[in-house]
């Protein structure tokens, strides 16, 4: 992905920056179309609509998600997210329901449409206070959890904990997808953040193999990988680590 452009005016005898596509900033972004339509109708995205098309400018896009983090885009629990504290699925999920703890909106929304694309339902909860208190007002359990750990309230380690002393909840793969530096969390996959579709993919058909396995035939399961990879980033690789797509 290329570094953060910058916002100032062309310099005299320097190309005007272009009006780009939904297609192109779901494409630098790494979601999907219904993403950038959402957020250009409810969350501010900048866009301006030629004829009957949106166009944008990929940096402004860029700052728009760096602001997002700065001023502290994150809504926590509690919050008037649509996506917070409900189930998402276009249709009935085809491979069970995952639940997406993340106290961010764009990673919530992005994950969400990654696992309908996937054939999966989606949970979404904004830290985990909020996901315990989903968990105990459904059945079934879903079948994985992916897991920010930096959230306000009830944090990663938090639900983590208390996960481990539910029997009910204690046998359900955990993924943390995370910038924490080395981090680790005991029975857990760790994803380190900006996060790629095709990492993301693997991990979860390598969670959900192993758990429909007794122990003793789980253990050493290989990374045999996909054999068309998606290399899309959730959040362009060039930006800086903010509280947004990139955070924690």
């Amino acid at each position: 992905m290329r570094p953060l452009p910058s916002a100032s005016s062309p310099a005299p005898g320097q190309t005007a920056e272009p009006w780009v596509s939904v297609d192109d900033v779901a494409a630098h972004l790494g979601v999907r179309k219904d993403s950038i339509y959402r957020w250009i109708e409810h969350r501010g995205l900048p866009a301006k609509k030629i004829g009957k098309l949106w166009k944008v400018k990929l940096s402004e896009v860029d700052e728009w998600v760096c602001a997002r983090g700065a001023s502290g885009g994150s809504r926590g629990a509690g919050s008037s997210s649509k996506s917070a504290g409900r189930p998402q699925s276009e249709g009935f999920p085809t491979r069970g329901f995952v639940l997406v703890i993340d106290d961010d909106d764009l990673v919530r929304d992005a994950l969400g449409d990654f696992l309908s694309d996937e054939g999966y339902g989606s949970l979404l909860a904004s830290d985990g206070g909020e996901a315990l208190k989903l968990l105990a007002s459904i059945s079934p359990r879903p079948s994985l959890i992916i897991l920010d750990l930096k959230m306000p309230n009830v944090d990663g380690w938090q639900f983590r904990e208390q996960q481990g002393r539910d029997p009910s909840l204690a046998s359900i793969p955990l993924i943390v997808v995370t910038a924490v530096p080395n981090a680790s969390m005991n029975g857990a996959t760790v994803l380190r953040k900006p996060l790629h579709l095709d990492q993301l993919a693997n991990a979860i058909e390598r969670s959900l193999s192993a758990s429909a396995m007794p122990p003793q035939a789980s253990q050493g399961i290989p990374d045999q990988g996909r054999t068309t990879p998606r290399e899309t980033a959730l959040v362009p690789a060039g930006l800086p680590p903010t509280p947004s797509l990139h955070r924690e």
